[in-house]
């Protein structure tokens, strides 16, 4: 009993305390079921004349089995309350059972002697991400990195992309904003590879790839945030556990399973242009039959432009060293003349007067001849959003029903309205002709004008409606001989529409409006205000909508149970088998209709190689060895084998040795499999024939196609390292992993004319005429395809430590984590060089050599504090440039009160009350200048700039 309850400290970070003369002689029940810290204690003591209760403190007690205790009245007795009474306990950080909690001594004596403790026979064992197998160490063969609902909260990020961006294991990020690679979309790449190149999971389980973003990637924004209990990582490829996209790793979002009351949470923040807010409110319960879970959530959040911003007011960037960027395109414009001077002028181009409106005359544009309006034409309009608003309305509920013996059923239903929007770019008018016919043009003679409308004019901008939905059934139960089996039927799916406002412009139209003689037909170039009548405006200018969905249906089904006994132990395993359909819509000026059904086989089992000679409760495996495989099918490609092994060597309690190897694959996306076909003439695009002697192709076609031998892309991880935790430590912890991922198979959308220059690479893509005189055949067609060909290595090193140590003042802990990547290396072009992508900044995907974190903190029990600093190591600048980046630190605060424990009388008739707070980039920094635009870095920039915010949760 006393190693399966400091098993289950270790795995949920929940603190638990008993007297080991108590527990000893009692053997634990087994549990299964993803459950809290506090209900997997319950469930294991159940039965056994013990019982658990937790303490007001949020500390688990184990004794004797007595009468239920009188719950505490309003003005805060210390009784214990039931487990059952209270809502579930964050997972994952790591803590030792028997010991001082929060710098104060535990309830109960915490000393155990060990003696007289009979063998434990039965496991609590828990399902953590990385292995389908439950266990009863949080650690295994592969590193699995837990955040948890209060860590989330503490770091102050308002998203849990911009949180995962700051994690250290993620080198690189797709960005927020007008200049992001997803529009808005949130999404994490782990070690900084290619967006898909991480698989997100929610409760273990697989989610569709959204339409919005063209079947690529799942939108993380989808995600209730009230409904997050923790995040579980795993930073290296997993496809022979959890199957396709995981060639970087997985990112499994555990969302809340349980709650006994009712609970609210309001929640606001704010930074310098900018707000957010939310508000949850949760209600649920739970008997010895059933429980349930219901949760609705509001919240909402205003975009912030670059107009919003003086580092882009000025586009004249030689103050950095760099290029002038800015351009005509301000309101007002620039006029200038077809040939020789403007009429009545010195020049033959001017400004137009700043408060111009109606008809400007000659001499208006006297003290501006020579001049011209220079501007950021990012900040014009609306200016381009630095991230985008949002608003969220979601619903978040669970079930699980006692059916007959061991057998529950269970369900979860997830359900979600998304709506992001900003405005971005002033609608634009690009060196047109304005006729001297035109009643606004002041010449006489025909001109030209650049200029940005004004925003009362409308502007360029996108809005996104997205209706996400989530649902699964399922029953688990005990099968018979310590085996127990689970089916599930699930189904997740998006549905909406994006509208680019003001994307397209008519050009007949609008050469109409600037010719025109009618005040209500015509356009005004020379105004700083309104340029024309919306009919005019909305006839010129006008919106393009899309609309999307992507869904995934999924049945699995598994059996978990001991296949045989060894010397040190039984061999624990897992078989499953699942299957699925997804389907991808899109509807744009042209209909995509794609759809792909995929099985899987998969087993995993976890053999105990040696074991401690010492007997009793202090008995652990001193060796064990994880093996995983799995096959899948795909109806569009073809199949895929993974397989994975993991070696534990335990040669002290506290101490763990381990290394694992693992294959993963990407399939292709099912727009790469199912590409709409268009042919296009090969003589327009300056082709020429390596074959030929480089002769210029001068007739044929180019075909866009499908290419029906792509094939997945293709991964292996490795990763040996270290994990010392002392027992006592109150949660001392150091970890070292080296780590190392490659990549082969990339695909990419190969070039014309490298399809030309390899033509040997790739058979098949050049169709020829008849050879002459042993001289090839010209050119009769080029498919334009997706092919196999990149590859990609990279590898580092994690480190992560943590000290723990009580005082008279509270409960002190110092961390920090690192990570060193020292290789990334990639080659995307055949023939072409391999380039080092470490240290140097590209647009998409790369990765700096240092990111790390430091973390100090002080628990008093009724209060706590923090302060965490985040280091982004120094790297080059895109291209060949020699300008340093990062080399520099954000520093963030936090903290709690627990308004019952300090002033037990406030609020009667709540059983907890919080109140949080944090400051997120204290020292306001904001990211640095980079050549090109956007001038900035998107892949590591945090436009929030100093961000605070307040929480209060309430539970009765």
């Amino acid at each position: 009993m006393g190693d399966a309850l400091r098993a289950i400290s270790r795995v949920t970070g929940v603190p638990v305390t008993f007297d080991s003369r108590i527990v000893a002689g009692h053997t634990a029940k087994a549990v299964s079921g993803r459950l809290s810290g506090a209900e997997a204690i319950a469930a294991a003591v159940k039965g056994t004349g013990l019982e658990s209760a937790v303490s007001p403190e949020g500390v688990v007690v184990v004794r004797r089995a007595v009468q239920p205790a009188v719950a505490p009245s309003a003005g805060g007795s210390s009784a214990l309350l039931r487990a059952s009474d209270v809502p579930s306990q964050s997972a994952g950080v790591q803590a030792s059972a028997e010991e001082e909690v929060a710098g104060k001594p535990a309830s109960t004596p915490a000393s155990e002697s060990g003696a007289g403790e009979p063998r434990i026979e039965s496991f609590t064992r828990v399902e953590v991400t990385g292995s389908r197998l439950r266990r009863v160490d949080a650690e295994g063969p592969a590193p699995v990195n837990v955040y948890t609902r209060d860590d989330i909260a503490k770091s102050g990020q308002p998203s849990l992309q911009r949180f995962l961006a700051s994690l250290t294991e993620v080198s690189a990020s797709s960005g927020e904003g007008g200049f992001s690679n997803t529009l808005g979309q949130g999404t994490v790449q782990l070690r900084g590879l290619p967006l898909g190149s991480t698989l997100v999971l929610i409760n273990g389980r697989k989610v569709q790839s959204v339409g919005s973003s063209s079947g690529n990637v799942f939108n993380l924004n989808l995600i209730p945030a009230a409904a997050i209990e923790r995040v579980e990582v795993v930073p290296q490829g997993s496809s022979a556990v959890y199957g396709g996209d995981a060639l970087a790793g997985v990112v499994n979002v555990i969302l809340k399973k349980s709650i006994n009351g009712k609970s609210v949470e309001v929640r606001g923040g704010a930074g310098r242009g900018y707000s957010d807010g939310s508000v949850s409110l949760a209600t649920g319960g739970q008997d010895a039959d059933s429980q349930y879970l219901l949760m609705a959530a509001y919240s909402r959040s205003t975009p912030l432009s670059m107009k919003q911003r003086e580092f882009f007011l000025n586009g004249d960037y030689t103050r950095f060293g760099s290029d002038d960027a800015r351009l005509n395109y301000c309101t007002p414009g620039t006029v200038r003349s077809i040939s020789g001077n403007l009429p009545g002028l010195n020049s033959n181009m001017a400004a137009v007067p700043q408060g111009t409106t109606g008809k400007p005359t000659i001499a208006d544009f006297q003290s501006t001849a020579g001049t011209q309006n220079l501007c950021n034409v990012y900040t014009t309009g609306a200016g381009v959003a630095l991230f985008y608003g949002y608003e969220t309305a979601s619903l978040h509920a669970l079930g699980e029903r006692k059916l007959l013996g061991s057998w529950s059923a269970f369900t979860e239903l997830t359900y979600l309205r998304d709506r992001m929007s900003a405005g971005d770019f002033g609608l634009r008018l690009g060196n047109v002709t304005v006729p001297a016919a035109n009643i606004y043009n002041p010449f006489g003679v025909d001109v030209k004008v650049t200029a940005a409308l004004s925003p009362d004019n409308g502007t360029e901008g996108l809005s996104r409606q997205t209706s996400f939905t989530r649902a699964l059934v399922g029953a688990k139960g005990e099968l018979g001989g310590g085996w127990d089996a689970e089916v599930t039927a699930s189904m997740s799916a998006d549905r909406g529409g994006s509208q680019s406002w003001n994307i397209r412009s008519n050009a007949t139209a609008l050469a109409s409006a600037l010719t025109s003689t009618n005040p209500a037909t015509a356009l005004n170039p020379f105004t700083t205000g309104r340029v024309a009548t919306d009919a005019v405006l909305r006839g010129i200018w006008t919106d393009s909508v899309r609309r999307s969905a992507g869904r995934k249906d999924q049945v699995t089904g598994l059996v978990r149970g001991s296949v045989l006994d060894l010397p040190a132990g039984p061999v624990d395993a897992i078989f499953g088998a699942e299957g699925s359909r997804d389907s991808y819509d899109v509807s744009t000026s042209s209909e995509i209709h794609t759809r792909r059904s995929s099985s899987a086989v998969y087993g995993e089992a976890r053999a105990p190689l040696l074991r401690s000679s010492s007997e009793g409760a202090g008995r652990w495996d001193l060796a064990a060895l994880t093996l995983a495989a799995r096959r899948d099918h795909y109806s569009d490609f073809g199949s895929a084998n993974t397989f994975q092994g993991g070696l534990e060597l335990r040669p002290l309690r506290s101490l763990l040795i381990r290394a694992s190897a693992a294959t993963s694959f990407k399939p292709p996306t099912m727009l790469q499999t199912h590409v709409s076909e268009m042919s296009y003439d090969a003589s327009l695009y300056g082709l020429v024939d390596p074959a030929r002697g480089g002769e210029a192709i001068t007739s044929g076609t180019i075909l866009r196609t499908t290419n029906p031998d792509l094939q997945p892309e293709h991964g292996k991880s490795r990763g040996i390292g270290a994990v010392w935790e002392p027992e006592g430590g109150l949660g001392t912890r150091i970890g070292l992993t080296y780590w190392q991922l490659r990549i082969r198979d990339m695909i990419a959308l190969q070039g014309i004319q490298a399809a030309l220059d390899n033509e040997a690479l790739f058979p098949g893509l050049i169709a020829r005429g008849p050879s002459v005189n042993g001289r090839p055949g010209v050119v009769t067609s080029i498919k334009n395809t997706e092919v196999n060909f990149g590859r990609l290595d990279t590898s580092g090193m994690d480190l992560d430590m943590a000290y723990v140590w009580s005082t008279q003042a509270g409960k002190v802990t110092v961390s920090g984590g690192a990570t060193h990547t020292s290789k990334y290396a990639v080659q995307l072009a055949p023939g072409g060089a391999v380039v080092d992508r470490l240290g140097r900044r590209f647009s998409d995907y790369w990765s700096p050599r240092w990111k790390g974190r430091l973390a100090v903190g002080l628990d008093q029990g009724a209060w706590n504090v923090g302060v965490t600093s985040r280091y982004l190591g120094a790297y080059k600048d895109i291209g060949t440039s020699d300008r340093s980046l990062g080399n520099f630190w954000l520093h963030d605060l936090n903290g709690t009160l627990n308004l019952k424990k300090l002033w037990p009388g406030l609020l009667p008739g709540f059983k907890t009350a919080a109140l949080g707070a944090s400051i997120a980039n204290v020292a306001n920094r904001e990211p640095q200048f980079a050549e090109g635009a956007p001038y900035y870095d998107n892949t590591q920039a945090d436009w929030h700039g100093r961000y605070a915010s307040v929480r209060l949760s309430l539970d009765w």
